[in-house]
């Protein structure tokens, strides 16, 4: 008896501790919900100190796997954040419920390839506390390719300690998954063959955990859910804490051994390169010996990365190649990117096909009528006349609306597979990969660029 009372109680300060309900006002695309936590992550060691953040545009972009030439794109996503309310119903210790309001991101500033960014006070100290906010995990944020999927891992990820999530009544689980307000999702069977399913099968894809659903009844209602999660043996994802091949490398463990965070970091490590780094330790250094630095190293340091102070007597760490060596190694590197970038368009066209065929074949099941109404339906949920007319003149194989087409049907009920199977299944590479390589060689050649 003792023993069950202690098991109660400890877990209803398990409870207790996860208490806050966050609530989003608003309808976030994909790339939103991304650029959130690539913010957060960016911004979390100085949440409670520093009053701006900034990062630079091309890394905020690597972070969330977006194409960092469309800024209009990106500076349309983050003014949506700007509008965007975010709530909070919290019980207090008292037993009280309180609520909250505050605008998610009320100040973005974007020059010289630079992103500065502000947090409402209140706001930032609520995100700090991992009760609230939890430090989910970069690569997994990066291959998300749908919102309900991203939602859905964030909701269960903060739980991964406890190994299952609440149980939610289904009202606020649909509030979660931002379809509180679509009729269509009111019975549970559609719920869970639209929403559930097809974001349980890409978490457990592509994401560090393993997630499986439960439900709750009341004779033979359905009435709440809650989630089994354990962690993914077969993948080992870079988290916040956790450590990837930048955290092994020799210029972040000089910058932590200066005293920098792990956060600021890598960052720098990713946008600047080690030679850069181990340039900038140098100088510090050096004027740290001479009696040159008047506040602090770590202070210096800081400044000397980010203003590109200069070091002319530094010795470089590395060999310098010739420029004949420089130039063939470059000329490699663009033959296996165009390699890369003509495997990839095959594979994507290749998926595209498939999930094409899945489409053709269930209107065939329908009359004329129905498939106008279909397309008609779709044709409300575009919001530009851009859209409407590529879908006019391409149908439901137009490759501008590929996303937005794959998201209707799922919402009908259809199940596509995701392109990692599909892969499998045709003996070729997966898109997503060979999308991460040619990201991860554009961006080697950018940084050997003169």
């Amino acid at each position: 008896m003792a023993e069950a009372l202690v098991k109660h109680n400890k877990d209803k300060q398990i409870l207790k501790k996860h208490v806050a309900a966050i609530h989003i006002g608003a309808k976030l695309s994909l790339l939103q919900r991304k650029l959130i936590n690539a913010l957060l992550y960016n911004a979390y060691d100085g949440l409670l100190t520093a009053r701006e953040h900034h990062i630079s545009t091309s890394l905020l972009c690597e972070m969330i796997g977006f194409d960092s030439h469309n800024t209009a794109h990106l500076k349309s996503a983050l003014k949506g954040l700007m509008e965007t309310i975010v709530e909070f119903d919290v019980l207090e210790e008292d037993g009280e419920q309180s609520w909250e309001a505050m605008v998610l991101l009320p100040y973005v500033k974007i020059k010289g390839g630079r992103c500065t960014y502000r947090y409402e006070q209140a706001l930032a100290e609520k995100l700090y506390h991992p009760e609230v906010y939890s430090k989910i995990n970069l690569s997994v944020l990066r291959e998300m390719k749908s919102a309900h999927a991203l939602v859905l891992y964030e909701n269960c990820y903060r739980y991964v300690d406890i190994a299952h999530t609440p149980w939610w009544d289904l009202d606020i689980f649909r509030k979660l998954m931002a379809v509180d307000t679509l009729a269509s999702y009111k019975q549970f069977k559609l719920l869970n063959r639209a929403v559930i399913q097809p974001a349980m099968k890409e978490v457990n894809a592509l994401s560090n955990i393993q997630i499986e659903l439960e439900t709750r009844r009341k004779g033979r209602t359905v009435t709440g859910v809650r989630f089994v999660i354990r962690p993914s043996a077969q993948m080992t994802l870079m988290g916040m804490e956790g450590e990837d091949e930048v955290m092994q490398m020799p210029a972040y463990g000089a910058l932590i051994g200066e005293g920098i965070s792990k956060t600021l970091a890598r960052a720098w490590v990713l946008e600047h390169g080690e030679e850069y780094i181990f340039e900038k330790l140098d100088l510090a250094a050096r004027q740290s010996v001479q009696g040159k630095i008047r506040s602090s190293k770590t202070g210096f340091l800081k400044s000397a990365i980010e203003g590109d102070y200069r070091n002319e007597d530094a010795k470089t760490r590395k060999h310098v190649a010739t420029l004949q060596e420089v130039a063939q190694t470059r000329a490699k590197l663009e033959d296996r990117l165009e390699e890369l970038k003509a495997a990839l368009k095959q594979a994507e066209g290749g998926y595209h096909s498939a999930c094409c065929e899945i489409i053709e074949q269930t209107l065939g099941a329908h009359p004329e009528a129905g498939r106008t109404a279909f397309a008609s339906r779709f044709e409300e949920g575009l919001d530009s006349r851009i859209y409407v007319d590529a879908f006019r003149k391409g149908g439901w194989g137009d490759r501008l609306n590929a996303l937005a087409v794959r998201a209707f049907w799922q919402e009908e009920g259809v199940e596509f597979p995701t392109p990692a199977e599909w892969a499998q299944r045709n003996g070729t590479e997966d898109p997503a990969s060979l999308a991460a390589q040619v990201r991860d060689l554009q961006i080697r050649l950018n940084k050997r660029a003169p």
